[in-house]
């Protein structure tokens, strides 16, 4: 929720579950970790934006634009996590399942990875200051 001026941290993480994901809790922490990732990555790339761990606020309004890429960073995260979790499946055979890490779950994810880690570059490569000579 935002507190009049600054946004804070449950904003990103709002944007983050916007997101289509499994319906499998995610571990305690893992979150924040998620979180912690996407703020590092966005201020190397673009510009330190004032994250305060004290107060899970940032200093000031972030832009939507802003809010937007760390929730698509964090949901980069998210399936990259996923896709290790697919790949390290080896098959498990039951007298009622069968589970394989050959299936197609491994190809949509991988998939959808690419496809957010393309539109994050996109979305900073935007938010980025240019100066041509």
């Amino acid at each position: 929720m935002t507190l009049g001026d600054t946004t804070t941290k449950s904003d990103v993480i709002r944007s983050f579950h916007s997101h289509p994901m499994a319906k499998q809790a995610l571990p305690e922490g893992l979150e924040d970790e998620f979180f912690l990732s996407a703020l590092a990555e966005y201020e190397l790339d673009v510009k330190e934006i004032g994250y305060d761990d004290s107060t899970d606020a940032f200093q000031n309004v972030l832009d939507r634009a802003v809010i937007y890429t760390l929730g698509l960073m964090m949901y980069s995260e998210y399936l990259t996590r996923e896709l290790s979790r697919l790949e390290k499946l080896q098959g498990f055979y039951g007298k009622d399942i069968h589970l394989t890490g050959n299936d197609a779950s491994k190809n949509v994810t991988y998939k959808d990875l690419v496809l957010e880690q393309e539109r994050v570059q996109m979305l900073l490569h935007k938010q980025k200051n240019h100066s041509y000579n």
